[in-house]
């Protein structure tokens, strides 16, 4: 007969893997931007307020790559922990109108960001699901005496 508690701790360390892996891809990802070309491109519009969320600014920028005009809105990667004033920060640093290097993806040029690199909270997921992990583990092999 299986043990409620052990399958319990294998589905949190099942998740904690999971989640570890979904970490490692958001930091790869973050990582090949930095070594994605770059092209100059424009702000076309900036407010304080997106379609979707009220705390995330609206940065519409646009670039070309080749012969093709791209327009594309700055994303926010998960995790952020928007406020008026980081609203207001963005609207600020990218003011319509203004010049801005863009990072595009050389095999997708549809796909670009304004800042490459890894975000502030791209670590956060990695972590937990790797303590998630060995908590599991931990406990699972601890945790039957």
């Amino acid at each position: 007969m299986w043990n409620p508690y052990v399958i319990i701790l294998v589905l949190f360390v099942v998740a904690g893997v999971a989640a570890t892996l979904w970490g490692l891809a958001i930091i790869a990802r973050g990582r090949r931007t930095l070594r994605w070309p770059s092209t100059e491109g424009a702000i076309e519009e900036s407010r304080l307020v997106s379609d979707t969320d009220d705390l995330f600014p609206h940065i519409l920028f646009s670039y070309r790559v080749g012969v093709q005009t791209y327009r594309r809105e700055l994303g926010f990667p998960g995790g952020t922990n928007p406020t008026p004033e980081f609203a207001a920060s963005y609207v600020k640093k990218f003011p319509v109108g203004a010049r801005v290097r863009v990072f595009y993806d050389p095999e997708r040029p549809d796909q670009a960001t304004l800042e490459p690199g890894l975000a502030q909270g791209d670590w956060m997921i990695l972590t937990l699901g790797i303590l998630a992990t060995l908590l599991g583990i931990l406990l699972l092999v601890f945790g039957q005496s």
